[in-house]
């Protein structure tokens, strides 16, 4: 997922997608739409079903859904300019943020 995000084509979508909001506000809307908004609802029902099988702790999957992505998303994004990323750190980072707020409580 973070080497599509991160990819050359998204970042070019997205960077048009905000520079003609002024003109055209319904553009920013419609590419979230379908592509961040329909990625949240995958997860999300997959943190669901993980919640439901006790392997994270029961939570609303959509804001859990929202909370993953900004933190697997956000390096990327406050980070433009770093030439070379290790997404894969960035990924181990983030799950491992993920899963200390809601993996499954330990007795």
């Amino acid at each position: 997922m973070l080497e599509l995000y991160g990819g050359e084509h998204a970042c070019a979508v997205r960077r048009l997608a905000q520079s003609q909001a002024a003109q055209f506000p319904e553009v920013p809307a419609g590419v979230r739409e379908r592509t961040a908004l329909r990625v949240r609802a995958a997860l999300a029902d997959r943190l669901a079903r993980l919640a439901l099988a006790g392997r994270l702790r029961p939570c609303d999957p959509e804001r859990a859904a929202e909370h993953l992505l900004a933190l697997l998303t956000g390096p990327l994004d406050y980070r433009p300019d770093t030439p070379a990323p290790d997404l894969r750190a960035i990924a181990e980072e983030a799950v491992d943020v993920f899963l200390r707020a809601y993996g499954p409580v330990r007795a």
